[in-house]
């Protein structure tokens, strides 16, 4: 045999050899979203978001009531024709500043939930991965897909659905 026809053979089996190994892959799938929902700190994280976002928003809520009394009290001025046009022009800033202060107040405690709410849900997002991977690898799994992105996959045999391996390590 010559030299060129070893290249070949050598290429061939690993080629064979190659596309064998591709056929053992070993692939599963969990769905994330039902495991972090159902994972036990999920409830005091949502319980301290709520209380989180209560605090804030209050507050929040006695200042809006209270520039609604203010537009209120405006209009009834404004219609009983008792303000000048000056004070007038003067109320209608007053009542633009405030509304201006509400509306970013309003975004910052959007954001501040947001935060706090990635805060809460880090810690468990963390521990759900690495569930996740460790199921992995002790199953020799080539790759494990998330089935709560929607048109991420579009078939998995029911035997490698991981969800419940995963939920019951995590209640461990």
């Amino acid at each position: 045999m010559n030299m060129m026809n070893k290249l070949i053979l050598l290429c061939l089996i690993t080629f064979f050899a190659g596309a064998l190994q591709a056929q053992v892959q070993k692939l599963g799938h969990v769905n994330s979203a039902t495991v972090i929902q159902g994972h036990p700190a999920i409830s005091s994280a949502n319980s301290q978001l709520e209380a989180y976002q209560k605090s804030l928003t209050d507050p929040f809520e006695v200042k809006s009531k209270d520039f609604e009394a203010k537009y209120h009290a405006y209009v009834e001025q404004a219609n009983s024709g008792t303000l000048s046009q000056n004070a007038t022009q003067t109320k209608q800033a007053e009542l633009q500043t405030l509304q201006d202060s509400l509306a970013s107040e309003q975004d910052q405690i959007k954001f501040k939930v947001m935060e706090k709410r990635e805060e809460l849900l880090q810690p468990i997002l963390t521990e759900v991965d690495s569930v996740i991977q460790l199921i992995g690898k002790e199953g020799k799994y080539t790759m494990i897909f998330d089935t709560s992105v929607s048109g991420a996959l579009l078939f998995a045999e029911e035997a490698d659905d991981l969800t419940t391996a995963v939920q019951a390590r995590l209640k461990k």
